[in-house]
């Protein structure tokens, strides 16, 4: 075989660079960091920065996901708000010039007297969740993200189960992120999120339910207890 020299390998360098690699970046590049609004979920967060890779003048985008921002290295002539408000609004949230003031869109309202608490935050300690589980209860504990769109999906349905249901309770532990704590300590092995585990009315661990599926939820909803209505 014959080997190329170092000259070919240079011009080969050289078209890779041109061709989908990284882009040089000025002295005089503009950095900004555009908040989201009312964002629905991560993935929308990640088309904005695949669609700005693709534009002329960008040499950098990248999503917090957490923060719900976008942060972008551009050429001085470029519009970044203008560009990404068109962007957020075709998904109908908003962008925002500035960091922290990004938000994710906000959850479900449950019914007065669901039994549904938020036991942890991502920076909070890692709860035992052995001790979660409501004596005379079925108890969903939920691990979710607020970036999460099918986590949104649960709690829309978890505030129609408790709107009839009084044998139930709802823990939601928000993970963060899949590096947090929280997420190492329990998560080791989950393949996605929603992420539950169902109790008993005796604390015994009887189900897991990974992802959106609402009629293994259900099922177990339905086997593990009656369905008494709210008064």
């Amino acid at each position: 075989m014959k080997v190329p020299s170092a000259s070919t390998l240079a011009l080969a360098l050289l078209v890779l660079s041109g061709c989908g690699g990284a882009r040089p970046i000025p002295a005089d590049a503009q950095t900004a960091v555009v908040s989201l609004d009312r964002i629905d979920c991560a993935d929308c967060g990640d088309q904005i920065v695949a669609d700005l890779r693709e534009r002329p003048g960008i040499y950098e985008a990248s999503f917090d996901k957490q923060k719900a921002e976008v942060r972008v290295v551009a050429s001085r002539s470029f519009d970044v708000l203008t560009t990404v408000k068109q962007l957020a609004a075709h998904e109908g949230f908003e962008a925002i010039l500035g960091a922290g003031q990004g938000h994710y869109l906000d959850g479900p309202a449950f019914p007065p007297g669901a039994d549904f608490k938020l036991i942890a935050h991502a920076e909070s300690e890692v709860p035992d969740i052995t001790t979660l589980p409501v004596k005379g209860k079925i108890t969903v504990i939920d691990f979710s993200a607020s970036w999460c769109r099918p986590c949104r999906t649960i709690d829309e349905h978890m505030a129609k189960v408790l709107g009839t249901r009084t044998d139930i309770a709802y823990r939601k532990l928000e993970i963060g992120d899949w590096d947090t704590p929280l997420a190492q300590h329990y998560l080791k092995g989950v393949p996605q999120l929603p992420y539950l585990i169902i109790y008993d009315a005796a604390g015994a661990r009887v189900k897991e339910v990974v992802g959106v599926d609402l009629a293994t939820l259900d099922a177990a909803l339905v086997a593990r207890g009656p369905s008494p209505a709210h008064p």
